[in-house]
């Protein structure tokens, strides 16, 4: 049989191949050339290390931005198909199917497909959409009344912003051409400094993700305007240079050089939520992972990918069949860059958040108030016992006029057999109460917000704030290394902003002009703890001498701890002050050695005598003084 290779539009190119997937790689000359590429296949691409950790950059957002998102989030199915959300379904909480038929069948807002986009869908008033009020689904069982009422901690934005606020309050030092002085002060085109952008968006997501990347571009013509020379760019404000950031849970697939810049990478964009339609004509929500016309619909109408390459992009559909656009640029290299925080030693090109940690523990403190507000409810909500005889099969209860429960009698002893409300023990609650305590104070030793632990007897004490003595040392470490992250992440950034703007690859000799400083030095101590401290060294200082080299070593190590953040010319200073003042407090300690060996034994005996010949010659045995001619006595008045 003679094989015949498809159509290009079919998804392949000319000759049967897949370009960009059967290749090593896609030059110039295979874009300029008759072979297309295979949008089919490259809509399809998805790197390993995004599969591997696209849910996990959402639940980092979910746990930073909180509220309803974070209580609302869906992260897949569970074993028994209903959604997996941050708050842990116990096994007795399953609804029961023959109360609730379609619960197996997509339950508040999940889809039922592990890669079905929830936060696309789901809009609405009804239990479980987005939205929604938490007491639409407060009534159904426990898990939902645990979930509507227990509210969401805001530990990831607190630990974050408290850092930012503190690198921020000291003012960030930039040099740099003109061009770059220009960009600097609109970012975004929207008139958004960088000291804005990079507090506000960049910076908080860079941390909270570990790793972000930032798309520099020339703006969009806009709507009906034709460019055709350099005068209608310089007229619609073209030639200038617009940053834009994808979160990595949209960058789907990438191809990096050996200095991890991007040869080619992938972005799932989605148009405006304003001209969405998320219902059809019968009210019924969309489902974009539904296999019919109104699921295709929607996701060709709302869902695109664009292949970035250095030559410039192309914007296909959802499904690759269409070719939506394509523009070249002179860049020669991509224009997006990824920041990466703390980058993972196996995948590099994946940042470690630096609030992780923080994240988990805002979870575990999540679902543990839960149990503690069923608890209380439960405490307030006590069954009732009684004699069986009064319950029917049908689980109701007679009740008499006025509520008035009737009490058998005992026909052995007379009495009669009351009711009473069984209590659930109080230990668990006192233990839940605990343990909330000390995930707090995990939380607070993550973050470097409170003392550690120890530093109290019995349980560590709660405070807010970095500015504390025990712990100025790590925090100041902390912040410092969080300066040094985002000082890099502008300069990458001016770099690539000064790419777009000159319309040619970047030149590392003709930008060594450009210099970006962050603040090395946060005061973390109050006033009236340097005080003390400052005391507390003049006191030591004083008493020195007796082992000057190594009271010197503990002296300067001292002042470091003491003053963090300095340059070492600084510490170098501060380090030959201690030096010299211990070589004088050692000869001063000497020469008192001396004068007690000779049966002196303080510096008062040392001077004591009727003094030289010499000493006395400017004396008068008057009282009145030959230097200066002024008596002592008092005149008398004639």
């Amino acid at each position: 049989m003679k094989s015949t290779p498809l159509r290009s539009s079919h998804g392949t190119g000319k000759d049967g191949r897949a370009l960009g997937l059967t290749t090593p790689q896609t030059t110039v000359a295979e874009l300029k050339s008759d072979r297309e590429l295979d949008g089919k296949l490259v809509v399809q691409r998805r790197h390993v290390d995004w599969l591997e950790h696209q849910i996990r950059w959402r639940w980092l957002l979910d746990s930073f931005e909180g509220g309803d998102r974070y209580r609302n989030a869906v992260y897949g199915p569970d074993r028994r198909g209903l959604p997996a959300r941050n708050l842990f379904r116990h096994r007795r909480e399953y609804p029961d199917p023959q109360q609730f038929p379609n619960v197996y069948q997509g339950f508040a807002g999940f889809l039922g497909s592990v890669n079905a986009q929830t936060q696309d869908v789901g809009y609405g008033p009804y239990p479980g959409m987005l939205g929604a009020d938490p007491a639409a689904t407060a009534q159904d069982d426990d898990y939902e009344l645990r979930r509507a009422r227990t509210p969401v901690p805001g530990w990831v934005a607190e630990a974050c912003g408290i850092h930012l606020a503190k690198v921020y309050d000291q003012e960030v030092s930039r040099e740099g051409p003109d061009d770059l002085l220009a960009w600097w002060r609109d970012v975004d085109g929207k008139g958004t400094p960088i000291d804005d952008w990079m507090r506000e968006t960049v910076a908080p997501l860079l941390l909270v993700l570990g790793c972000l990347d930032v798309c520099l571009d020339h703006p969009a013509a806009p709507p009906g305007e034709t460019i055709q020379t350099r005068a209608d760019e310089l007229r619609l404000g073209l030639d200038r240079c617009v940053a834009s950031y994808i979160l990595p849970q949209n960058m789907v697939w990438w191809r990096t050089d050996s200095a991890g810049r991007y040869l080619e990478c992938l972005v799932r964009e989605y148009t405006d939520p304003s001209d969405r339609i998320d219902y059809d004509r019968h009210g019924n929500a969309i489902d974009p992972e539904d296999p019919g016309n109104i699921g295709a619909a929607w996701r060709r109408n709302y869902v695109r990918f664009r292949l970035w390459r250095p030559e410039g992009w192309i914007l296909y559909s959802y499904d690759g069949d269409e070719e939506i656009g394509r523009r070249e640029y002179p860049y020669g290299r991509v224009p997006i860059l990824r920041l990466v925080d703390l980058p993972k030693h196996r995948t590099p090109h994946i940042g470690k958040s630096r609030y992780e940690e923080v994240a988990e523990l805002q979870r575990e403190y999540y679902n543990r108030s839960s149990e503690l507000i069923l608890s209380d409810t439960l405490q307030a909500h006590p069954f009732l016992s009684g004699a069986e005889d009064f319950c029917k099969s049908d689980n109701t209860l007679s009740v008499g006029p006025g509520y008035v429960l009737p009490m058998k009698k005992n026909p052995e002893s007379g009495s009669y057999q009351g009711w009473e409300f069984v209590s659930p023990p109080k230990d668990p609650a006192e233990s839940l109460r605990k343990n909330l305590q000390d995930l707090i104070d995990a939380k607070d030793r993550a973050a470097c917000l409170a003392k550690p632990a120890g530093a109290v007897a019995g349980s560590t004490t709660a405070q807010s704030g970095i500015s504390k003595q025990l712990d100025a040392v790590t925090g100041h470490k902390l912040l410092a290394s969080i300066a040094k992250t985002l000082a890099k992440a502008e300069r990458f950034l001016s770099e690539y902003a000064l790419m777009v703007l000159r319309n040619k690859p970047p030149n590392r000799e003709e930008d060594g002009g450009v210099e970006i400083t962050y603040p090395a030095r946060f005061e973390l101590v109050g006033a009236a703890e340097l005080i003390d401290n400052l005391t507390k060294l003049q006191v030591a200082l004083q008493a020195a001498g007796e082992a000057p080299n190594t009271e010197r070593e503990i002296l300067q190590a001292i002042v470091r701890q003491t003053l963090m953040g300095l340059t070492d010319e600084q510490y170098r200073q501060l380090d030959a002050e201690i030096a010299l003042l211990m070589k004088q407090k050692a000869r001063l300690a000497e020469q008192q050695r001396e004068l007690q060996g000779a049966g002196i034994t303080s510096t008062a005996e040392a001077l004591e005598g009727e003094g030289t010949a010499e000493a006395k010659a400017g004396e008068d045995p008057t009282g009145q003084s030959g230097g200066t001619e002024v008596s002592s006595l008092i005149p008398s008045v004639m």
